[in-house]
């Protein structure tokens, strides 16, 4: 498929509204209105984002669209093209940040290594996380470093799971380097 430059602008919005903090991992379809709705619709037909809903532990949820694998392949050989600037916005540090024990950052370490395989597209399902307790699950989630994923706009083709906000993959980045570190 060919992308023109609007569609690849849309791909990098997309791509850094879905690394801040505030946008839960997705650009909320509010947000995705000021862009042409039929370039929008030829990157969604192409597999190149694709629409998610975020359910939130206040009960909230935001609908959003986020790429997928192939957006992010395709985005990283366009940058490539158009010689942009790749630095990564800086992490900021939350104070009120809560101290997990291993077994919930050994959760947190498989939810991301598991979500990063193709065959998962991008999420942890329901069933996987059925072989861990609930209760981890929950603190996890009502804490902020999980969030509840529900894929696909028909009924019929809904995957529900899991996937890790941005302060859950801050700890998990933690927990790799410390790793890296005593080897």
């Amino acid at each position: 498929m060919h992308v023109s430059d609007n569609q690849y602008y849309i791909l990098k919005d997309v791509h850094v509204i879905s690394r801040l903090g505030g946008s839960s991992g997705c650009l909320p379809h509010k947000d995705a209105l000021i862009y042409d709705r039929q370039e929008l619709m030829e990157l969604l037909e192409g597999d190149y984002v694709k629409e998610v809903t975020l359910m939130k532990p206040c009960g909230g949820e935001i609908r959003g669209l986020k790429l997928t694998r192939r957006g992010e392949w395709l985005l990283r050989k366009l940058e490539a093209k158009y010689a942009v600037d790749k630095t990564e916005p800086c992490e900021v540090e939350s104070a009120g940040q809560v101290c997990l024990g291993p077994d919930l950052v050994d959760i947190l370490r498989d939810m991301y290594h598991f979500c990063r395989l193709k065959k998962s597209g991008g999420i942890f399902p329901h069933k996987e996380a059925e072989s861990y307790l609930q209760d981890d699950l929950e603190f996890l989630y009502l804490n902020g470093y999980i969030f509840k994923i529900q894929l696909g706009a028909k009924p019929g083709k809904r995957e529900k799971g899991f996937v890790l906000s941005n302060k859950g993959e801050a700890v998990v980045r933690t927990a790799e380097e410390a790793a890296e570190s005593c080897r």
